[in-house]
C-alpha cells in the first residue's frame, strides 16, 4: 500500500511531479519574459505574450512555452508595441501634469481629486489591457475601450486583481531585503504574478468568449 502511495506521487502523472513541472514551465517562462523585455520599449509585446501562455497554463492548455510564447510575441507584437507606446506616454503627460498641479493653490484639491481618478483609471487598463489582447483579437482603439469596460463591469474581480498585484509588490520592494527580490523576479516572480491572475481573467474573459467560432461580443 505505501508503495502505491509513494509510486502514485512520483509518477509522472503524480502531484509531485506536476508542480515541478510547472514549476520548471514558469522558471522558463519568466526568464524568457525578461529577456524580452530588455529593450524597454517590448514590454507591452512581452506582457501579452507571457499572459497568452498563462491564461493557456490555467487551463492545462499549454504544453509548448518557447512555441506558443513567441508566437504570441509575433503575432501580437505591434498592437501591444503602439498599446505600451500610448500608455508611456498617457503616463508621462499625467505626472507632468501631476507636478503643475501642485503648483495650484486655488482649487488644489479638486485637481488632486481628478488626477486620482485618472491615475486608477490608467492603472485599471494597463492591468487589463496585455491580457485582453493575449485572449482577444480585436483593433488597438476597440482593445482599449473593451479593457476599460470589462475592468469597470467586473470591480469585484477588478479589485482582487489590484489587491494581488499590490501585495506582489509591496512584498518584493519593502518586505524581503533587495537580494532576495531580485532573486524572485528574476527566478519565478513575473510568470507566478501572471499565472495567478490569469485564473482570475479566464473567470472574467469567460462571460466575452465567443460560444461559436465568431466573436461577435465586442464588434466595433
Amino acid at each position: 500500500m505505501g508503495f502505491q502511495i509513494m509510486g502514485s506521487i512520483f509518477s509522472l502523472d503524480g502531484g509531485l511531479m506536476g508542480f515541478l513541472s510547472r514549476l520548471t514551465d514558469l522558471l522558463i517562462l519568466n526568464l524568457i519574459f525578461i529577456l524580452t523585455c530588455i529593450p524597454i520599449i517590448t514590454i507591452g509585446p512581452a506582457l501579452t505574450a507571457l499572459y497568452s501562455v498563462t491564461l493557456k497554463m490555467v487551463k492545462n492548455e499549454e504544453s509548448y512555452i518557447f512555441k506558443s510564447y513567441f508566437l504570441a510575441l509575433k503575432e501580437n507584437f505591434k498592437i501591444s508595441f503602439f498599446a505600451w507606446l500610448i500608455l508611456c506616454l498617457v503616463s508621462i503627460v499625467t505626472f507632468i501634469d501631476y507636478q503643475i498641479v501642485l503648483q495650484f493653490q486655488a482649487m488644489r484639491n479638486v485637481f488632486l481629486v481628478v488626477f486620482l481618478m485618472l491615475s486608477f483609471l490608467c492603472v485599471l487598463i494597463c492591468l487589463f489591457l496585455f491580457p485582453y489582447i493575449a485572449r482577444f483579437e480585436n483593433t488597438l482603439k476597440q482593445s482599449f475601450k473593451n479593457a476599460s469596460f470589462i475592468a469597470i463591469a467586473s470591480l469585484p474581480y477588478t479589485f482582487l486583481l489590484l489587491l494581488i498585484t499590490a501585495v506582489f509588490v509591496v512584498f518584493l520592494l519593502f518586505i524581503i531585503p533587495l537580494q532576495y527580490a531580485l532573486l524572485a523576479c528574476l527566478s519565478f516572480g513575473f510568470s507566478t504574478l501572471a499565472f495567478v491572475n490569469s485564473f482570475i481573467f479566464r473567470k472574467i474573459f469567460a462571460k466575452y468568449e465567443p460560444k461559436d467560432s465568431v466573436d461577435d461580443t465586442f464588434d466595433s
